[in-house]
């Protein structure tokens, strides 16, 4: 893994105090075979301010899973980016799919986050995928395009695209590597050439786990995966780190 690789852990609404900090200690501890790797943690909101102080002086970084399009307002139960801000995040989830599932998120929510995620200096994530369906229709990439059309700004130096299927969150089942690759090589080419953006961080995310990222990696060329359940396994999270 010679170019750098991001390394995004979604705890989702996981992980108690006490399990936060155990889990934390034990990341910190944890020698990755490559110095390229960044390694970031997006806890729940309301372990933000521990993971902070607990990551402090360590390679570790913060991000949060979600923010409000809003700095502030009249909007029960959000957090604003101020806050997160705040807390010492530099990264943040942008249109997850469980966001758009549970919370009913359109494109256009996405985009208005993303917008408040560069305007304020930090780095957004942004997820797109198909669900089970467009992938047997063979209508993905359609989806995909459009998911990237309406939520992607345009001409920015950079830019970081969480390839997530629906089908294979909390699955087990995964896309073949070249199923992989085919998105990762549509999606660079569509940003660059209709987004403006020559820079294009491509993680993947679904069901990754230590057994099949090392075969992601090195046939599908991505630049880094973004994972849920086996980010709160510390057994996980020491093989993904020491690939290479």
């Amino acid at each position: 893994m010679a170019q750098v690789k991001l390394i995004v852990s979604n705890w989702k609404m996981n992980l108690n105090f006490v399990q936060a900090k155990v889990l934390v200690e034990k990341l910190k501890k944890i020698k990755s075979k490559d110095s390229s790797i960044i390694n970031i943690i997006c806890p729940q909101f309301l372990l933000l301010p521990l993971v902070s102080n607990l990551i402090k002086e360590s390679k570790l970084i913060l991000g949060a899973q979600d923010c409000h399009y809003y700095t502030h307002g009249a909007f029960t139960g959000d957090t604003s980016i101020e806050l997160i801000k705040k807390i010492g995040c530099k990264y943040i989830i942008a249109g997850h799919s469980e966001r758009r599932q549970y919370h009913f998120e359109t494109d256009k929510i996405i985009r208005q986050k993303v917008d408040m995620i560069l305007f304020e200096r930090l780095k957004p994530i942004i997820c797109v995928g198909e669900s089970a369906n467009d992938r047997k229709n063979k209508n993905y990439l359609n989806i995909l395009k459009q998911q990237l059309k309406q939520c992607v700004p345009s001409d920015l130096d950079e830019i970081i695209i969480a390839y997530e299927p629906v089908w294979s969150i909390g699955s087990g089942l995964i896309p073949k590597v070249e199923e992989i690759k085919e998105v990762k090589d549509f999606i660079n080419k569509f940003i660059k050439n209709s987004k403006n953006i020559e820079k294009v961080t491509f993680l993947y995310g679904g069901s990754v786990s230590s057994q099949n990222l090392g075969e992601i990696f090195k046939y599908s060329q991505v630049d880094g995966a973004l994972i849920g359940g086996s980010s709160l396994k510390i057994e996980e999270m020491n093989k993904i780190l020491t690939l290479g």
